[in-house]
Parts: structure tokens; sequence; C-alpha cells
């Protein structure tokens, strides 16, 4: 006999609606009722019959969009369209589209192109990954006007017309960091901030929830050395190796940018390997390397493929069961990382 969703619920000890929770990845479900629920689907073989909620919608088509600043081919980008790639493989029964869209980084007339050719295109939902600015914020205004859904992902524009959220809480990450480098310094100690930027929120949250953080234990905004580098490794390079030779006594660096090995590369061209604590972001490769090696002490991870598949999941929803998102943000984890744990 085929294993029913009543079936799970009641060996379980769940209810139905329960079930359809964890079956749909919704929020609101203890870890370990999830765990409950999912051993049972397994114990039963459950396997849920896709076709058969496709056929009642096959007839319509459905198109979305993932717009994104192109990050190469790199690690960000990998982890970006396995998430795209889940989503596609979920709902490869629907007659649905959900088209990945690149735009270079930090050009924003480019990336406000992109989204017209989205929506040019046919695309009934757009997710987003931008710059909070002015004309980011009037095009998500001029879209929600024409009932086009902009989930935004990675990095947010909030308090914008957009539907919701998904990415790494940036502030709670950056106090983290606070956290973290409050082990290692003194007061009165410099230290050192690199970051992309502020265009991006989610640097800018960083940079904000570090020095908020170390504020309140006692550490010096003042004695913050800031330098924006646009991920860019010489750029990078260029400012770390300034800062080291300026300030002999700077022995701490906080690295909210992807040129990670820009910042290990100068420390060692400074003579200063094995004096200089490293915290960074991400756990890609070049940085999981860096971790093994000692050049980096910890990084801050977060879920990148969670992204882009639920930012596609709750667009899907809203335009194809009109289910609207249940919250305003949905945060990815932001794992600790060093040497022992990658």
């Amino acid at each position: 006999m085929r294993a029913t969703i009543k079936m799970i619920a009641e060996k379980a000890g769940v209810s139905i609606g329960t079930v359809d929770r964890v079956l749909h990845e919704r929020p609101y479900v203890k870890a370990e009722v999830k765990e409950r629920v999912l051993q049972v689907m397994e114990e039963l073989e459950y396997r849920p019959n896709r076709m058969a909620s496709a056929l009642a919608m096959s007839g319509t088509a459905r198109k979305l969009a993932l717009i994104q600043p192109c990050w190469g081919s790199g690690y960000i980008r990998q982890e970006i369209e396995g998430g795209v790639a889940r989503f596609r493989e979920e709902h490869r029964d629907y007659n649905l589209t959900a088209d990945v869209l690149d735009y270079p980084q930090e050009d924003m007339a480019a990336c406000l192109r992109q989204v017209d050719r989205a929506v040019e295109s046919g695309a009934q939902a757009v997710a987003l990954c931008a710059s909070d600015c002015p004309e980011v914020r009037a095009k998500l205004e001029e879209l929600a006007k024409k009932n086009i859904p902009v989930a935004t992902y990675n990095s947010d524009i909030a308090g914008s017309a957009r539907l919701c959220y998904v990415g790494e809480d940036a502030r709670h990450a950056g106090r983290v960091a606070g956290e973290i480098a409050a082990k290692f310094l003194r007061p009165g100690e410099p230290y050192l901030l690199a970051y992309a930027g502020p265009a991006y929120a989610g640097h800018k949250g960083r940079a904000d929830g570090f020095l908020e953080r170390l504020e309140e234990l006692g550490l010096r905004r003042e004695d913050c050395r800031m330098a924006v580098t646009h991920n860019d490794y010489d750029e990078t390079f260029r400012a770390v190796r300034q800062a080291l030779e300026e300030d002999p006594a700077l022995r701490y660096i906080y690295m909210v940018t992807l040129s990670v090995p820009g910042c290990v590369d100068a420390i060692r061209a400074c003579g200063r390997g094995g004096s200089v604590h490293v915290l960074s972001h991400d756990s890609g490769p070049d940085v999981q390397a860096l971790l093994r090696e000692g050049a980096v002490d910890f990084t801050i991870g977060q879920d990148l493929s969670y992204q882009s598949y639920q930012a596609l999941t709750l667009l899907f929803r809203a335009v194809a069961e009109h289910k609207m998102p249940e919250r305003d943000c949905y945060y990815s984890a932001s794992p600790i990382l060093n040497a022992e744990t990658i």
C-alpha cells in the first residue's frame, strides 16, 4: 500500500498540517519533530506525488528569473547555481522555467537592465541580489505596481517594496565576528577592517555589527582602521600591506571581502605570518585551504545554495499558489568554522 500523509502523521504522532510543513520546508517546525517526520517518511518509503500536484497547474506557464552579480566560475557561483538546480529539479514536473541573469559587480545600471530584460521576456517574479540604492528601490516599487514580486537574496534592501529577504543576518554575523575579535584584542590596540564597501547591505551590515559589538565590549571604534577594497585582490593586497607597514602594532584583521588570499599574501609579504590574526567570511576552497594552513583563524560561513533555492521557492508559491511568505526575512545559518571543523 502506498504511504499517505495521514499515515505518516499518525505514525509520527503529529498533525497532517505538520507533515505538510515538513514536506514543503515551511518554518515553525521544531528540529526534533522534523527529524521524526522525515524518519517516518523514510521508513514508509514515502515519495511525494509531484506529478499529481503539477497536473493542476501544468497548463499555466510560469517563468522566474534570478539576477545576481557576476561571481565568475568560483565557489559562490557554484553554490548559488546548486540551489537553482535543486529548485529546478523539484519543480521539473511543472510548466516552469527559472532563468539566471548576471551583471558586472556594483554596476547597478546593468543590474536594472537585466531586471527589465527578465520582465520583458515574461518573468512573473524575480529573485534579486543587488545594491541598496535609490535606483534599485525605485525599480522595486515599479515592479510591485505591476504585481511582479521580488525576493532579495544574499544582500537585503530592507524597507523597500520587496516581498521578502533570504540570506545571512549580516549584522548578527558581524556581531559574532566582533565577539571573536574581542578575545584577541586589548583596549587601545589597532585593528583593520577590510570590506568591499557600503553598496551591498550584507557587507555594510557585517561591518556595522562588528564595530557595534566591539564597542559594547569596551574596544574603541577610533582604533579601527578601515579599507574599502571592492572584493579586488590587488586593492586588498595594497591596503593590508600599507596598514601593516604603517602600524607595526596591528595584529588583527577582519575581512568582509571575497579577497581573503590578497590579505594573507600581504601579511606574508610583510613578514608578519603567524603574528597577525585573520577572521573572514564564507568557506570556499581558498578560505578552507588558508584555514588548514593556519593563515586564517576563523571564518563565518553561510548557506548560499539555500538562499537561491529558498528565494525561488517562495516566489513560486507566491505566483503559482498565491501563498505569501510567512516571514519578512528567512535567515541562512552562519556557522563559525576553523581548521578543525571544515
